[in-house]
């Protein structure tokens, strides 16, 4: 077996939690538990965030095993479905199968990546089906206006974006790929970050009255706005969530705001441009990059006064700091160079040369990626020999046939996006209205996403995997959408495992206003494999959520039908059959996924505000077991 036993016998293994499902094979014991986050051995509830935990030990000796790669899927559980070996293997493999459209309730098996495009749209693709070829896009979300920028929340859940056309920022949800709201910030927003601890979303604002204005991350309210200086705004924090710093370009300031009281302390004045801001950890100081002056201040806060000053050549661009906090990583287009200095003595350790006027620096847990305005080439610097005698080893791969300069705009957000599972990066390339996939060590891109005719301009994940946290336990946060019965299908590539676990969510009567009027229960599994061009049934039942579950009998229901990714739309015809329960024939005329949307405009439910099931056409095979 190559799985690992943690620590040399000094680890403790995980103590179950009271009421975990206990299963033991191929020489593990697997203890599946579920409860809300923050309260233990509590029922779970309808639109709770809850814990899920898989504590894994060796079934003989009790010791813990890391190193293990669990997936899983959630999915509905109906009454009468028997939850057997036999089901549990077919719903890992329709969800392995790579079929666009079959997708489980909740996914945390791995990740998507979330596109902020030049459009005034969002959108979401598969990497990991991308690469076997057989489709991309997920979904899109339509904006109110064109983003300039965007920040993810500090438990990845949510990511806010900068609408400065709008006067808005909008928040979209990261379980749902819908938007939640949209908030009005103040004229033309156009710069946006989260603080260290996630309680306080910081958005710049460039238009008549300067400044910014801080919204609740929680909550989504604007709680302050606060006016600072002209010209653009760039943001840091310090590590105790005891300050925020915002540059005002024009003004030649920086200002200090007391984060308790969300008030302005003071301004900062410099002789030329600050242009950058990063915080550093290791000499607790605010770094400040003056463009025009061609120097790094190191700042004493709250006072303001200059402890030491780093002069390099005029040009400077964006500042980032190396992980770990120690080296800081300043870029010069003007002299195609990135400058990495020591934090704690502020002095300069390598001018590295790059090509193209390099403009924006991203980390991986390996390499620094630089992306130069003029250049195709991705530069990748080695950290490994940051600090060293030696110039650093700059390796690098093409990244399309267009430099970012040939983009219509560009954003101050990232160009990179690092993969969550693997040792991976995904490359944005505006010119090329491209993302491409990278794995470290290989000379060129491995694949890459065109986006339905839209131009990427900016990208980041959106994590769905289970991470083990302490040796031998492995744990995932997830939003349980509904009240009801549910399944999580497990799987384990080594050892080779598959099982099922089940579990329930209460009803919720803080969050019944919010449920939608109708509840769905689909009779037919969703993926169940069907033959192409012969009539195909699908069955679902309608309850009132307002009347405790009583079955909706109703004559105005529709639905949608259409093959992925959106051709052959149809609605079809709805047949009520009593007692709250509906039918929906209709024929698949090509292969590949069918989805059905049912709808009751009367109730403001319309296609996609209920769940939807997915069909999979096959000419090649007769259905099978548990099929319509």
């Amino acid at each position: 077996m190559s799985y690992g036993l943690a620590g040399c016998g000094k680890v403790k293994a995980p103590v179950p939690e009271a009421g975990a499902q206990v299963i033991e094979r191929e020489g593990l014991r697997v203890a599946f538990a579920v409860s809300p986050v923050g309260r233990p051995g509590e029922p779970v509830k309808a639109g709770e965030i809850a814990r899920l935990s898989l504590q894994i030990t060796n079934s003989q000796t009790g010791k813990p095993v890391s190193g293990l790669y669990p997936a899983a899927w959630i999915d509905p559980q109906s009454g009468s479905e028997e939850l057997t070996q036999e089901s549990c293997r077919a719903a890992a493999g329709m969800y392995l199968s790579g079929y666009v459209g079959v997708r489980p309730m909740i996914d945390l098996n791995s990740y998507y990546l979330v596109v902020l495009n030049e459009d005034p749209t969002i959108a979401v693709i598969d990497p990991i089906v991308g690469i076997k070829g057989i489709t991309k896009l997920l979904t899109q979300v339509i904006l109110p206006a064109r983003g300039e920028d965007w920040a993810p929340s500090l438990d990845q859940k949510k990511v806010f974006i900068a609408l400065p056309t709008a006067d808005a920022v909008s928040v979209l949800d990261l379980d749902t790929f819908r938007l939640t709201s949209t908030v009005n910030v103040g004229d033309k927003p156009n710069r946006i970050a989260v603080q260290p601890d996630g309680r306080y979303v910081w958005i710049g604002r460039v238009g008549i009255e300067p400044g910014v204005t801080v919204l609740d991350a929680v909550t989504d309210k604007a709680v302050a706005q606060i006016e600072t200086g002209e010209g653009h705004h760039e943001m840091a924090f310090s590590k105790d969530n005891r300050f925020a710093f915002v540059s005002n370009r024009d003004s030649s300031t920086v200002s200090v705001i007391d984060i308790r009281t969300l008030k302005k302390l003071r301004d900062i004045s410099f002789d030329g441009a600050p242009i950058s801001l990063a915080w550093s950890d290791l000499s607790e100081v605010l770094l400040v990059v003056d463009g025009e002056e061609g120097a790094v201040h190191a700042i004493e806060v709250p006072g303001g006064k200059t402890r030491s000053r780093l002069d390099l050549e005029a040009g400077l661009g964006p500042l980032r700091m190396m992980p770990g906090g120690r080296y800081g990583f300043v870029v010069n287009p003007s002299e195609d160079k990135v400058i990495v200095f020591d934090t704690a003595t502020m002095r300069e350790a390598h001018a590295i040369a790059v090509p193209g006027r390099p403009f924006q620096v991203s980390f991986s847990r390996n390499y620094a990626f630089v992306r130069s305005l003029e250049s195709t080439r991705v530069s990748m610097i080695k950290l490994s020999d940051i600090g060293g005698k030696n110039v650093p080893t700059v390796t690098g791969f093409e990244a399309g046939e267009r430099p970012p300069s040939e983009a219509p705009r560009l954003l101050p957000s990232d160009l990179f996006a690092g993969a969550v599972t693997e040792a991976a990066t995904l490359a944005v390339s505006p010119g090329d209205a491209t993302v491409y996939y990278y794995m470290e060590g290989m000379n060129a891109p491995m694949g890459s996403f065109r986006n339905y005719g839209h131009r990427p301009l900016s990208a980041l994940v959106a994590d769905r995997t289970i991470k083990e946290v302490s040796p031998g336990e492995y744990v995932s946060a997830v939003k349980i959408p509904a009240s009801g019965d549910f399944k999580v299908i497990l799987t384990m590539d080594s050892p080779q495992m598959i099982e099922c676990f089940r579990f329930s969510a209460e009803r919720n009567p803080l969050i019944e206003a919010d449920e939608a009027p109708l509840r769905i229960a689909f009779e037919t599994r969703s993926g169940s494999i069907v033959r192409t061009g012969e009539a195909t049934t699908v069955r679902f039942r309608l309850t009132d959520t307002a009347r405790a579950g009583a079955p909706a009998n109703r004559e105005d229901v529709r639905v949608l039908t259409y093959r992925a990714p959106g051709q052959d739309r149809t609605e079809q015809t709805v047949k009520p059959v009593g007692n709250g329960a509906y039918e929906v024939t209709f024929i698949p005329q090509q292969d590949g996924a069918h989805y059905v949307y049912p709808a009751v405009d009367a109730l403001g439910l319309t296609y996609a505000k209920l769940p939807f099931l997915t069909v999979i056409a096959r000419s090649d095979t007769l259905p099978v077991k548990g099929t319509p």
